[in-house]
């Protein structure tokens, strides 16, 4: 253990008496502004011991570049930070860029840090909080250079009205271009906050769960990864992941450097989002991930609560919630926690050394010899778990830290009612946008691939992943600027949380980069549905846009281009593999042989009467190159006159076609009424 060492310079108290430093981590102690200055404190850390002497000359000398003159002088912390910077300067401390979450009265939210990236080309919100007794302070944020000079200033005056004994304050700094690194300073009244190694680039929240939440360091090939992820201009912030503000973990955060020290506790899917942004944009410029995320939380945990009162879909959560803990006492919240925590700590202790000692070792192997995990947890007042509860302690605890746009991967614990998870996930990008007063984009990670074995050999597909899935399709085609990027190609059998993130995370980014960066070179469509039409014999024919190069390839994730053993690319396949399926008056579908066609003209399909199910095409045109039409005839003996289709339709299942671009057509259902015949009877 480190050995504490606290050392006073008593200041124009010299009596020749030699001062002693040890060189280590450490920063200045703040006393409350505006006391009279009898001692400076100065802690730090024993790590090397060795003894430096440091000479009165020496200190006389710091305190008077500090502006410290007289024992009884009045100072705030402005001066204790030069000070600390000159202990610094001279070799005292091993890291000269010190954080300070607060001083005295005033406070910042604990996102700011030294280290962290502002986001360019927008105003910069500052904000804060002061004690009680300062309510309506004048509030001063400023932005200075390597040099000392200035580049941005703006100030404001704190909330008259006083919240739990503080005062809000927000500062809107004017939109600055990509740079860096700069200080940003806070004052109030005496007392200042000042941050350092401060970056301006592009800076994008990461919302979800637990498929968010996976870490580089337990993700696929995470060693290669980390060994290669140091990027000075690639930095995150993890916001504390609670049920109930906590300040003490808000104070223990920090901003971090993208290097394997350090990177191995990031979002893997945010992390390869932020390395292929570094790389395809400017390599000057700075990418910024905020982690803002819970494994196991349902949509309803990142909302409030009176979005969710606004609708039947969020109240039947609120309802289940509230009587779950109904009767209960604050002693049976704590004894089912508690024991519940140590069976969930055991079970991944287990499960993470079995993988240690046998990195192959299945799943199979290890339910077998440690059981299903024990979820879910119980449910609490205070629990992360609860609607409402991440959205408080953690989400509105960042509102508004100016972003470039939000990435959300989420859904897996809402698949019991899938049928209200489109109408809650519109509702909460409309308040993530309300609050941060932007219409940001927002990116969505479709649900890969996914059923647990023991479900699957005993009651079946519940087919519920596919309604997830379908929802998150919508919310892209019918809410402006909201995109989803398709991963029905990725996946583990069994296994809920896969470990291959750099697909969604690399999807993502470049989602990003054409419709938010308007780099039209990147490819992001998959093949995906125009229009159909049904023919007398019985026969569908299905026409797809971004369809160039339209191929069949494996059939559930991780069977592609895998040899002999997988069914190599082609044009036509049979039922069990196609992924198509398709239904009679009777509902019961049926899986149907799928070929391609590839020499689709562009007047055909003009001439054919299609019954055209994407009207956002209008928005981009029919492209006249035939190529990008490509054409699927669907044909089931048992199916004569079809009446509604679908493809891959599973929670895990065959999901074959893809395009050259090596993008997957996205799960889809259609119902097959001819709507041409009407049309032809007004003609």
């Amino acid at each position: 253990m480190p050995k504490y060492l606290k050392y006073t310079l008593l200041a124009l108290l010299w009596g020749g008496v030699a001062a002693y430093l040890l060189y280590a981590g450490g920063k200045v102690r703040r006393h409350r502004a505006e006391q009279p200055v009898t001692r400076i404190e100065v802690e730090v850390v024993d790590s090397t011991s060795q003894l430096r002497l440091v000479s009165e000359a020496t200190v006389r000398g710091w305190l008077a570049r500090s502006g410290i003159k007289t024992v009884g002088e009045k100072i705030g912390a402005v001066r204790l930070d030069a000070l600390e910077r000159l202990i610094a300067r001279n070799g005292f401390v091993a890291d000269a860029r010190v954080t300070v979450s607060y001083s005295g009265v005033l406070h910042v939210a604990a996102i700011f840090g030294s280290h962290m990236v502002l986001q360019r080309n927008k105003p910069i919100a500052v904000f804060g909080a002061l004690a009680a007794d300062c309510a309506g302070m004048e509030v001063v944020a400023e932005i200075h250079d390597f040099d000392g000079s200035l580049i941005a200033q703006e100030h404001a005056y704190s909330s008259q009205n006083v919240v739990n004994g503080f005062s809000q304050w927000r500062v809107m700094l004017p939109a600055q271009p990509e740079g860096g690194p700069y200080t940003l300073r806070i004052v109030a009244g005496n007392d200042a906050i000042e941050f350092d190694d401060v970056l301006i680039g592009e800076v994008w929240l990461a919302g979800g769960q637990s498929n968010m939440e996976l870490e580089l360091r337990n993700s696929e090939h995470a060693d290669e990864a980390l060994e290669d992820c140091a990027d000075p201009l690639l930095r995150f912030y993890n916001v504390p992941k609670t049920g109930v503000i906590n300040r003490n973990a808000e104070n223990a955060s920090s901003w971090q450097e993208s290097s394997p020290e350090n990177s191995g506790v990031m979002s893997a899917v945010a992390y390869y989002f932020a390395r292929k942004l570094r790389s395809e944009l400017d390599p000057d410029l700075p990418i910024g991930i905020v982690d803002c995320y819970i494994g196991g939380t349902s949509i309803t945990c990142w909302m409030s609560e009176d979005a969710l009162n606004s609708s039947e879909a969020g109240r039947g959560y609120l309802t289940r919630y509230e009587r779950a803990i109904a009767g209960k006492t604050q002693e049976q919240f704590k004894l089912e926690t508690d024991e519940w925590q140590t069976r969930f700590d055991a079970w991944n202790a287990n499960i993470a050394a079995a993988k240690e000692a046998d990195p192959d070792v299945t799943w199979d192997t290890l339910n077998e010899q440690y059981g299903a995990c024990p979820w879910p947890p119980p449910v609490t007042p205070t629990s992360q778990y609860r609607p409402t509860g991440p959205f408080r302690a953690m989400l509105e605890r960042i509102v508004p830290y100016s972003l470039a746009g939000f990435l959300w991967y989420q859904g897996e614990e809402d698949e019991p009612y899938c049928g209200s998870y489109r109408e809650l996930l519109g509702m909460l990008i409309g308040e993530w946008r309300a609050i941060w007063s932007e219409n940001l984009p927002f990116l969505i990670v479709q649900l890969p691939q996914w059923i647990d074995k023991k479900v699957d050999e005993t009651e079946g597909d519940p087919m519920l992943w596919p309604v997830l899935r379908e929802a998150q399709w919508d919310a892209a085609q019918s809410i402006d600027n909201v995109y989803v990027i398709c991963t029905i190609d990725c996946g583990e059998y069994d296994n809920i949380h896969p470990v291959d993130k750099r697909t969604p995370g690399e999807r993502l980014a470049d989602c990003a980069l054409r419709q938010v960066y308007g780099m039209s070179r990147i490819p992001v469509y998959g093949p995906t549905v125009l229009g159909f039409r049904c023919d007398p014999n019985g026969r569908v024919r299905l026409f797809f846009r971004y369809a160039h190069g339209l191929h069949f390839d494996g059939t559930t994730p991780g069977s592609r281009n895998q040899g002999s053993d997988a069914e190599p690319p082609s044009l036509v396949r049979s039922p069990e593999s196609s992924g198509f399926e398709l239904a009679g008056a009777d509902g019961v579908f049926h899986p149907a042989t799928a070929a391609i066609f590839v020499d689709c003209d562009i007047d055909d399909l003009v001439n054919s009467k299609v019954n055209v199910v994407d009207y956002n095409a209008t928005e981009f045109g029919i492209p006249v190159n035939s190529r990008s039409i490509g054409t699927i005839t669907l044909a089931c003996p048992d199916v004569p006159e079809p009446m509604s289709m679908r493809y891959a339709w599973r929670s895990w299942g065959p999901a074959p076609l893809f395009n050259s671009d090596g993008l997957p057509a996205q799960p889809f259902r259609l119902n097959l009424t001819d709507h041409t015949a009407s049309n032809d009877d007004g003609e």
